[in-house]
């Protein structure tokens, strides 16, 4: 959570990546589209789409990684921040995010949204039931349906849950599923072949009695993890090694990547990290420390193109649209 943003000049920033070690390196593209945190990127159709942020409502920026170029497409039908986007056919879809900018007690989303990518339109959906509306959830996709798992139903003030819920595309409808074992929210999720991974974030309701924003540091190490083929909850043995809230999780050749986002601890006040852990969780019983970002960041999203990670946006007093990826 940050809520300023700096419109400095945008880097595109690619990474070469071998299981064994690899760097993060930076690349120019070669315009410049404006900075935004706490907002959306997935991967569509060969090109990548940037989606949201923690300000009014914003284009979509798309990029080409043939050209190194961005252009601008529809803007968006509300302000959203605070999700993680997922790519699925031609759209990109937003279930859940904060549609106002009144921290800290910022409203979701009476309704989801598509980005359909072929025509550049927003399609309204339905929104999620009342009182299972929220923000900070994580996203993904599994045979062709949606799924959110854990957020906060009031903004930054309370109501951190373990909510699971799954949306049909093709029906336009939701269904509520049960909840997952440890609350958050600032969250993510991700799918590794037949599990979904709830995984990151923190729990925002909890503010020491003269500090409110003391939430920075009730980071969640346990990583839950949902078997679509049990319909069971578990949670791994394997907690990350440091926690955040706002960072992003991608799957990449069925390795679990958690990168970047914010914390406090009790030496050091809240900021953006450059952190990043990996683990195949079929294999491997703890995680392992990947090569660091070249720039600490926060409120960013995540998705996977081509073998390659890719991270766009973040906050920081220095620092405006950053896209990171392996290679």
């Amino acid at each position: 959570m940050k809520k300023w943003i700096i419109a400095l000049p945008v880097l595109l920033l690619i990474a070469a990546f071998q299981m064994a070690g690899g760097k993060w390196t930076l690349l120019p593209s070669i315009n410049t589209p404006p900075s935004r945190n706490e907002c959306g990127f997935a991967a569509v159709n060969g090109k990548l789409y940037l989606v949201g942020g923690d300000a009014p409502a914003m284009p979509v920026e798309i990029y080409d990684p043939a050209t190194s170029t961005w252009t601008k497409g529809a803007t968006a039908p509300s302000i959203m921040h605070h999700f993680q986007a997922v790519g699925l056919g031609d759209k990109v879809y937003i279930l859940d995010a904060f549609s106002d900018r009144n921290y800290p007690n910022q409203i979701p989303l009476a309704n989801s949204y598509a980005y359909d990518t072929k025509n550049d339109t927003w399609q309204q959906l339905a929104g999620l039931p009342e009182g299972r509306r929220r923000g900070g959830a994580g996203a993904a996709v599994y045979k062709g349906k949606l799924y959110l798992v854990c957020g906060i139903l009031h903004g930054h003030n309370n109501g951190t849950n373990g909510l699971f819920d799954v949306y049909d595309p093709a029906a336009n409808t939701w269904a509520s599923l049960p909840d997952a074992p440890h609350i958050r929210d600032h969250s993510m999720a991700v799918v590794v072949k037949d599990k979904l991974y709830a995984i990151g974030g923190r729990n925002t309701s909890l503010h020491d009695a003269n500090n409110f924003m003391s939430f920075f540091d009730k980071v969640v190490l346990d990583v839950d993890c949902y078997d679509f083929k049990t319909g069971k909850w578990s949670t791994l043995a394997a907690k990350l090694p440091l926690g955040t809230g706002g960072g992003t999780c991608v799957n990449l050749d069925n390795k679990i990547f958690y990168i970047g986002g914010e914390r406090a601890t009790a030496t050091q006040p809240n900021g953006p990290q450059k952190d990043v852990f990996y683990m195949d969780p079929e294999v491997d019983k703890e995680w392992k420390v990947g090569p660091s970002l070249n720039k600490a960041r926060n409120g960013v999203g995540g998705t996977v193109l081509d073998h390659k990670i890719y991270i766009a946006g973040g906050a920081d007093e220095d620092i405006g649209l950053e896209v990171f990826a392996w290679k």
